[in-house]
């Protein structure tokens, strides 16, 4: 049978109290005391996480940590309560999550435990893109998780948050950034044999995100596209026999000849046999809005 959390948490109270009641010369079993009340407030946080009540048990694991932290000196115990609190409070109160799980955070990287904080800078990202619609937020901790990733020798894993970087800085229009990292992922995956397969789906997202920018130049980005398209050939010779080639090529003579029916006849062309998901059709279309845009302007 389950215990009830209130009952737990309330004697967890009691135990705190407890242990700075009385004068110091007569209270030996302080220590002990709070140890208990610890436990307790762990054993009240589970309970509420069984009653799916995820704010009252993040707010007991957090009473927990503070004794852990603050009263018996046990920084790493309160590491993980914290990570435990931030699980607790992630759907219930998603801003309670991002707080405690920044001060395990930084206990992990104070301790030089990079690999485990950027595990978890990852999930902090994840938390300020999906649940706190934090889209900023969530590119700066991502980027910085990759750094981490990438400072312990993790090339995989920072190549995956890169990407994300990259998806998220193209969404946001911050198309420098987005470029910068398909290209930087692209290049640390060239030698990689388990990679290199990959390639022309990150050149042709950078590629697609040099036509973006040119909303605001077009002529400078559409010379920089034709630029990009040409170092990406050198990058890996067989690129121009792909249809991402062909389809970057394509598209970046129809903005030239302000043409867009054949750049969506292009686009249309490569869907059939090459499924574009999300981000591409967002993306394409804001390339298409460059070339209405000049029309206009005409």
């Amino acid at each position: 049978m389950a215990q009830d959390p209130r009952a737990l948490l309330a004697k967890a109270d009691k135990a705190a109290a407890s242990a700075h009641g009385g004068f110091s010369f007569f209270n030996t079993g302080r220590q002990d005391k709070l140890e208990s009340a610890a436990d307790l407030y762990t054993q009240a946080a589970n309970a509420f996480r069984m009653n799916k009540l995820g704010r009252e048990a993040g707010q007991a694991f957090e009473k927990a940590a503070d004794i852990q932290l603050n009263k018996i000196n046990e920084p790493d115990d309160a590491a993980n309560t914290h990570v435990e609190a931030y699980k607790a409070y992630k759907k219930d109160d998603p801003s309670a999550a991002a707080r405690v799980l920044e001060k395990a955070i930084s206990h992990y990287t104070l301790k030089g435990n990079f690999r485990r904080a950027a595990t978890h800078q990852q999930n902090l990202a994840e938390l300020f893109e999906l649940e706190l619609g934090d889209i900023k937020r969530a590119i700066d901790a991502y980027e910085l998780a990759g750094d981490w990733f990438q400072g312990d020798n993790a090339e995989a894993l920072a190549n995956k948050v890169y990407l994300k970087v990259a998806d998220l800085a193209a969404l946001e229009q911050i198309y420098p950034k987005a470029i910068e990292r398909y290209e930087g992922v692209a290049k640390s995956s060239a030698g990689n044999n388990l990679m290199k397969w990959s390639l022309k789906d990150y050149f042709l997202k950078a590629g697609i995100c040099h036509m973006a920018a040119g909303a605001s130049s077009p002529v400078s980005d559409k010379i920089a596209a034709k630029r990009a398209l040409e170092s990406y050939t050198e990058m890996d010779m067989t690129f121009p026999s792909t249809r991402e080639y062909q389809l970057l090529q394509s598209i970046i003579e129809a903005v030239d000849q302000g043409d867009d029916e054949a750049f969506s006849d292009t686009v249309f062309q490569f869907d059939q046999l090459s499924k574009l998901d999300k981000w591409k059709t967002t993306m394409l279309l804001r390339v298409k809005e460059t070339i209405i845009n000049e029309d206009d302007l005409a």
